[in-house]
C-alpha cells in the first residue's frame, strides 16, 4: 500500500509539473497564432479601407467639393509601440552601474590624505594653521606667461625695418644675459643706417648695462654729435647719479657735447649736475627751471629740478616735479622710477607699487622695478598682488634669492589668512605653492610667522599677534626680532612691564638692535 500510494504522488508530481510548464507554452503559442491572424485581418481590412477612400476622393474631385479629413485615431500599432517602451527602460537600468557607497568613497580620500602628510615638525606646525572647514573650489593664482625667444625672433624676422620690434629682440636678449646676440641686433641697426642717432643710443645702454662704461660713453657720445638734442641720451645722461664711475661717464659725455656745441642743452645740463654734486642745490634748482623753459621738449631737466627739491627735503615739490617730468614724457622710465622711490620712502606703499608697476611697463626686463613692486605690495599686506608680481619676476630671473625667500612667506601668510576666514581650500593651494617655491621651511617660516605677528598687530588683533611671534620663539629660540615685535605688541596692549622684558631680551641675544633700545627710551621717558 505504501508503495502504491508513493507511485501515485509522484504520478501526481509529475502531472502538475508538466501542467504547469507545458500549457503556459501551449497558452503562449495559441496566443501568438490568434495575434497573427488579426493582424492580417486588420491589413486586409486596412486595405479595402484605402481602396474605398481612394475611390471616394476621386468622386470628390469630379464634383470639386472638398472636405476636411477627420483626425486620424492613433493605431493599435502605435498602442503597441508605446507599451514596448517599458523594457527597453528596465535594459537601461540594468546598464547603469551601481550605485558608489558614500562612506567607502570617503574612506578612501581620507587614506590618501593621510598618506601625503609629511612627517616634518615645521610642516606640521605649518599646516596645523591651515586646518578649517573644506572649500568646494580650489582657487590657484596663475601668473602671466611670458614671451619665448622664439616668438620675439620670428616677430623680428618678419618686420626686419620695424625699430620697436628690433629694440624688443634686443631688450629681450639682454634680459636672458645674451649680450652678444644683442650686440648683433644692434650692430646690424648701425650697419644699415649708421647715421641714427637711436641706435647707438641702444648699443650705448647695452654697454652700460654690462659695466663697459668706456664703450657706453664713446656710443653716447656718436648719439649726440650726430643729435646733440637727442632726449634719450641726455635723458640717460641726467640719470647717472649713482655711481661714481656712471657720474664721471656722463659728465664726460656732456662736456665734450657742451664744448661741441655751447649752445645746446648738454652744456646746462652738465652745469645743473655740476651743482647738484657741490651741493649748491638752490641754484641747481633755478638752473634747470630756466633750461626746462628754454627746451619744454626736455623732460630731463624737470627730472633734475625733482632730484634737487628732494635733496632739500621738498617732498611736495620733489613729487610736483616727477609728475610733470612724467607728463612730458610718460615713456622715460627714470621719472617713474624717482617717483615711485619718492612714495617708498614716505611709506606709501600701495602708490610706490603702482609707480613701479609703470616702470615694469615700459621696461618688463627692469628686475628692480618687479623686485619694488612686490616689496611695496608685500609691506602694503596686498599678498595676493606682491605673489603675482614675484611670480612674473622669476620669469626673468628664476633664480633671484630675495624673491626665493620672500615669496613662500607671502603665499603662507595667504594660506594663513584664507583659512581664517575659512577658505582653507584655498589655504592649501596657497601653502602648496609656498613649498613648491621653496620647500626648505626653516629658512622662511620664521620669517613669515613675524609678518603675520606685524599684521595681526596692525588689524588691533593682539592675542592673534602674540601667538604668531611665540611661533617664531619656538622655531628660533635666538631671533631677537621676535621679542621685538613681541614687546611692541605689549606696547599697544598698555602692558608696559612685559614689553621691557621682551625688549630687553632682544638686546640680550643682539646688543646692537637700536630699535630695541629706541623703545626701551621711549618706555623710560614715559615714566613706566
Amino acid at each position: 500500500m505504501k508503495r502504491l500510494l508513493t507511485a501515485w504522488l509522484i504520478r501526481i508530481l509529475i502531472g502538475t509539473v508538466i501542467i504547469g510548464g507545458v500549457l503556459p507554452m501551449f497558452s503562449t503559442a495559441v496566443s501568438a497564432q490568434t495575434t497573427k491572424k488579426k493582424k492580417k485581418k486588420k491589413k486586409k481590412k486596412s486595405s479595402k479601407k484605402k481602396k474605398s477612400s481612394k475611390k471616394k476622393s476621386s468622386k470628390k474631385k469630379k464634383k470639386g467639393k472638398a472636405k476636411k479629413k477627420k483626425k486620424k485615431r492613433p493605431t493599435k500599432k502605435k498602442k503597441a509601440k508605446k507599451k514596448k517602451s517599458a523594457p527597453k527602460k528596465e535594459a537601461l537600468d540594468r546598464a547603469r552601474p551601481p550605485k558608489i557607497s558614500v562612506t567607502e568613497f570617503t574612506d578612501e580620500l581620507f587614506t590618501i590624505t593621510e598618506a601625503l602628510n609629511v612627517s616634518s615638525d615645521q610642516l606640521t606646525r605649518a599646516t596645523s594653521y591651515l586646518k578649517g572647514p573644506e572649500e568646494r573650489r580650489l582657487v590657484r593664482l596663475d601668473s602671466r606667461q611670458a614671451f619665448t625667444t622664439a616668438d620675439y625672433e620670428k616677430a623680428a624676422d618678419k618686420e626686419p625695418q620695424n625699430i620697436r620690434l628690433q629694440r624688443q629682440l634686443g631688450l629681450h636678449y639682454e634680459s636672458v644675459q645674451e649680450f652678444e646676440q644683442a650686440k648683433d641686433v644692434y650692430f646690424r641697426l648701425l650697419v644699415k643706417q649708421p647715421l641714427n642717432p637711436d641706435y647707438h643710443y641702444f648699443l650705448g645702454s647695452l654697454y652700460a648695462r654690462v659695466g663697459d662704461l668706456g664703450k657706453a660713453q664713446h656710443s653716447y657720445e656718436e648719439a649726440l654729435d650726430l643729435n646733440p638734442d637727442h632726449y634719450q641720451t641726455l635723458n640717460a645722461m641726467a640719470s647717472f647719479l649713482g655711481s661714481s664711475r656712471g657720474k664721471n661717464m656722463s659728465s664726460e659725455v656732456l662736456s665734450r657735447s657742451a664744448t661741441k656745441h655751447p649752445d645746446g642743452p648738454a652744456q646746462q645740463m652738465m652745469a645743473i649736475r655740476s651743482k647738484l654734486k657741490s651741493g649748491d642745490t638752490q641754484q641747481a634748482i633755478m638752473l634747470a627751471k630756466s633750461a626746462s623753459e628754454q627746451h619744454p621738449d626736455h623732460s630731463g631737466f624737470v627730472y633734475l629740478q625733482g632730484k634737487g627739491h628732494e635733496d632739500l627735503g621738498d617732498i611736495d615739490d620733489a613729487k610736483t616735479s616727477y609728475q610733470n617730468a612724467i607728463h612730458m614724457d610718460p615713456k622715460n622710465k627714470e621719472s617713474h622710477m624717482a617717483l615711485a622711490n619718492l612714495y617708498y620712502n614716505q611709506g606709501k606703499y600701495v602708490y610706490s607699487a603702482l609707480g613701479y608697476s609703470d616702470v615694469v611697463y615700459l621696461d618688463p626686463y627692469n628686475v628692480d622695478a618687479r623686485y619694488m613692486q612686490g616689496l611695496s605690495y608685500f609691506n602694503a599686506s596686498e599678498w595676493g598682488r606682491a605673489a603675482n608680481a614675484w611670480e612674473d619676476l622669476l620669469h626673468y630671473d628664476p633664480h633671484h634669492p630675495l624673491v626665493r625667500m620672500l615669496l613662500p612667506q607671502t603665499y603662507y601668510v595667504l594660506a594663513v589668512e584664507y583659512n581664517r576666514i575659512g577658505k582653507s581650500a584655498q589655504g592649501r593651494s596657497a601653502f602648496d605653492k609656498a613649498m613648491s617655491i621653496n620647500s626648505n621651511t626653516s629658512a622662511w617660516l620664521s620669517g613669515a610667522m613675524r609678518t603675520l605677528g606685524k599684521t595681526y598687530r596692525e588689524r588691533s588683533m593682539y592675542k592673534e599677534s602674540l601667538a604668531a611671534f611665540q611661533e617664531v620663539v619656538e622655531l628660533k629660540p635666538s631671533d631677537s626680532k621676535a621679542y621685538l615685535g613681541m614687546g611692541v605688541t605689549y606696547w599697544k596692549m598698555q602692558e608696559t612691564q612685559l614689553a621691557k622684558a621682551a625688549w630687553n631680551r632682544s638686546l640680550e641675544l643682539n646688543p646692537e638692535d637700536n630699535e630695541a633700545k629706541g623703545w626701551l627710551i621711549i618706555a623710560h621717558q614715559a615714566g613706566s
